[in-house]
C-alpha cells in the first residue's frame, strides 16, 4: 500500500510544511521576507513537490511566486496530516492540544476571553490561540482549514461549513453622565444631534443601520470620533467625552452609576445573530474537536 508515494523522491514533511508556510504567507516572498537564500531553498522545494505530483504547484506572477490552485489543495490536504500528527503525538505525550478560535476584537474581549478558562479545563488540557479577523475572514481561513473555530454572523455562513447559534448580540446607546445636564433625559435623537459620538466606523454593516436610524429619526448621524473597534468606542464612553452605542456585553466594562443607557427600540436594527463556526473536516481529522464544540456552544452562549 502507498508503493508509488515512496518509489520516487521528492515528497518529504519539510517540503509539505514549507508548502504551507508559503500558503499561508500568500507567496514565497512574503513567508521568508529579506532572505534571498531560504527564498532560493523555498523555490527548489516546490519544484521537487512539482516533480513528485507531476503538477505545477507553484508559479510564477510576475516577480512573486505564487502557489496554484492544486498547489493551495495540496496545502490544505497537508495541514490537515500535521494537525493529525501534531494531536497524535500530544496524545502520547500527555501533552496539551492546541486549538485556535478567531472572532471580532470586541467579541474576544468581552464573550470568549472571559469564558475561554471553563472550556479549557477538562482531563485533557487544551490550549488556545485566539485571532483577531473580521468576519470574512473567519469564514476564508474556516475554509483554508487555517483556524479551527471562529464566531461570526449568521448571515455570513457559506456553503460547506458548519455553524451552531451563540444568540443575539444586541446594543444599547450609552451616554456618560458627564455629558448629561442635571435632570435632563435625552432620548436617541437627541444623543444624535446634541452630543459628540465616538462610533466603530469600520463594521460597515453596523454603521450603514446606524446611519438608517439616523435618517429615520431625521437627524445626522456624524461622528466626532471615528474608532475601529467597539473597544476603542468603550474607552472613549469611559473617558466621559463621548456618547456611544455599544454591544450590551460591554457594559459590564463600566461602572452603572457613571452613565445612562438608552433601550430604544430603533436600536433592533442593530441586533445581529452570532454563530459558532467551523470546517467539518476539523472534526473529521482532530478527534477532540466534536467534543469541544459542544463545549463552546454551552459557554459561549449569549443570555438574550
Amino acid at each position: 500500500m502507498f508503493e508509488s508515494l515512496f518509489s520516487e523522491r521528492g515528497l518529504s514533511l519539510d517540503r509539505l510544511r514549507v508548502l504551507i508556510e508559503v500558503h499561508d504567507a500568500g507567496g514565497i516572498a512574503q513567508a521568508v521576507p529579506g532572505d534571498p537564500v531560504r527564498q532560493s531553498q523555498y523555490s527548489r522545494q516546490l519544484r521537487e513537490l512539482s516533480e513528485f505530483f507531476g503538477v505545477e504547484v507553484a508559479r510564477r506572477q510576475g516577480k512573486l511566486l505564487k502557489l496554484t490552485p492544486q498547489g493551495a489543495r495540496l496545502a490544505e490536504l497537508a495541514r490537515e496530516q500535521m494537525r493529525s500528527l501534531h494531536d497524535f503525538r500530544a496524545e502520547c505525550r500527555a501533552e496539551s492540544v492546541d486549538y485556535t478560535i478567531a472572532a471580532g476584537d470586541s467579541l474576544l474581549q468581552w464573550l470568549v476571553i472571559p469564558r475561554i478558562r471553563t472550556v479549557a479545563t477538562g482531563p485533557k488540557a487544551i490550549r488556545f490561540a485566539t485571532f483577531n479577523l473580521r468576519t470574512n475572514e473567519i469564514v476564508q481561513q474556516l475554509g483554508e482549514g487555517r483556524i479551527d473555530f471562529g464566531i461570526v454572523r449568521r448571515d455570513a455562513m457559506v456553503k460547506g461549513l458548519k455553524s451552531a447559534p451563540l444568540g443575539k448580540l444586541t446594543f444599547s446607546a450609552i451616554i456618560p453622565n458627564a455629558l448629561l445636564k442635571s435632570g435632563r433625559r435625552l432620548g436617541l435623537k437627541e444623543m444624535f444631534s446634541e452630543l459628540p459620538i465616538a462610533a466603530q466606523t469600520t463594521d460597515g454593516q453596523f454603521t450603514q443601520r446606524v446611519r438608517e436610524i439616523a435618517a429615520k429619526l431625521k437627524v445626522n448621524f456624524t461622528p466626532a470620533l471615528a474608532c475601529q473597534s467597539f473597544p476603542q468606542t468603550l474607552s472613549a464612553v469611559r473617558s466621559g467625552g463621548f456618547a456611544a452605542i455599544l454591544p450590551k456585553l460591554a457594559l459590564t466594562e463600566l461602572t452603572e452609576k457613571n452613565y445612562v443607557a438608552i433601550e430604544a427600540p430603533q436600536l433592533h436594527r442593530l441586533d445581529r445573530e452570532i454563530a459558532l463556526a467551523w470546517n467539518p473536516r476539523v472534526i473529521r481529522v482532530r478527534p477532540g474537536a466534536a467534543h469541544l464544540a459542544e463545549q463552546l456552544c454551552t459557554h459561549l452562549r449569549l443570555e438574550n
